[in-house]
């Protein structure tokens, strides 16, 4: 019995391609960052194979221009040593826009315009736009404050020379960033939940957690809610559904991973965010509304900030 290849390759042959090329489809003209890996020399219908030589990171419709012979091997080839793609950076924008997003980083924020603050600058946050849709801003800096990814209202440029990788997949649905210094390690992914979904999400995750109470650190905009609610019995969880105005999809994003950010040090995990240089944990906080639902320095974290 011959055991097939699995066509994914190995991260260490993944990160070589994606950074030969700069990180963009080297194809003249393109430069889109959302890439699939290609097999060309040989392809993978003649032998299955994970050899960086014979392989060039693409976007995916020069992907199948590719799969269709629109390039010999050697123009390939040329590809790689030459990408059409610029050293200083690379931008794109980032197609996902919804209504109503929820935002999941270590906390579940909704309505809230910075999701992550530090040192008071907006890590992570959203803008509605003028036709009410909510617009991505991100801010990712280095242990030197150097700026690695900038996201303004999901218009992206990423800083070459302070990659050490960055993956887009295909679909853009995904989005993982990692350092030059590799203390910063971050995956951003988008999904559509349907309400029970992203229900069974909630409810998992707090299976797993030591008795559920409501957070101390909750903002008082949502204290006040609960205080007023007329369903005492509902548990945190259908509150705030409740609060979303209970949609039959609810447009999610979910940001884990590691952030050095000059002094300060948080790993994100999922309901969870870790603050490493104090040790102090914050699970399952629910925000609404209000300017800010993380804050971090090297001195100071708040919740739930509500101020303008």
């Amino acid at each position: 019995m011959v055991n097939s290849l699995n066509r994914t390759p190995p991260k260490p042959v993944q990160e070589m391609l994606r950074k030969e090329v700069n990180f963009g489809c080297p194809v003249r003209g393109c430069g889109i960052p959302y890439l699939t890996l290609h097999h060309f020399d040989p392809p993978w219908s003649e032998k299955e194979h994970h050899n960086p030589e014979g392989m060039i990171a693409l976007c995916a419709k020069d992907a199948e221009l590719a799969d269709g012979g629109r390039w010999t091997k050697e123009q390939l080839r040329q590809m790689k040593k030459n990408p059409d793609v610029p050293l200083s950076k690379i931008s794109e924008y980032y197609g996902y826009i919804r209504k109503n997003v929820v935002c999941i980083i270590g906390n579940v924020a909704y309505n809230v315009k910075n999701a992550l603050e530090i040192y008071g600058e907006r890590v992570i946050g959203l803008e509605r736009d003028i036709d009410g849709y909510n617009r991505l801003n991100l801010l990712i800096r280095d242990t030197n404050r150097n700026p690695v990814l900038v996201m303004e209202n999901n218009f992206w440029t990423a800083i070459s020379r302070e990659l050490f990788d960055l993956r887009c997949s295909a679909q853009g649905k995904e989005l993982e960033i990692i350092s030059k210094d590799k203390q910063t390690r971050l995956s951003m992914q988008f999904d559509d939940y349907t309400l029970d979904a992203f229900r069974n999400r909630l409810q998992s995750s707090i299976k797993n957690m030591p008795k559920f109470e409501l957070p101390e650190w909750l903002n008082e905009e949502y204290k006040e809610m609960l205080r007023k609610s007329p369903s005492s019995d509902k548990s945190p969880i259908d509150e705030f559904i409740s609060h979303i105005g209970s949609p039959e999809f609810v447009p999610t994003w979910t940001i884990k991973g590691k952030l050095l950010w000059g002094n300060v040090h948080l790993e994100i995990r999922d309901f969870e965010i870790e603050d490493l240089i104090h040790k102090t944990i914050f699970r399952m906080c629910f925000v609404l509304g209000g300017r800010t639902a993380f804050s971090f320095s090297d001195r100071s974290t708040s919740l739930g900030v509500s101020r303008n």
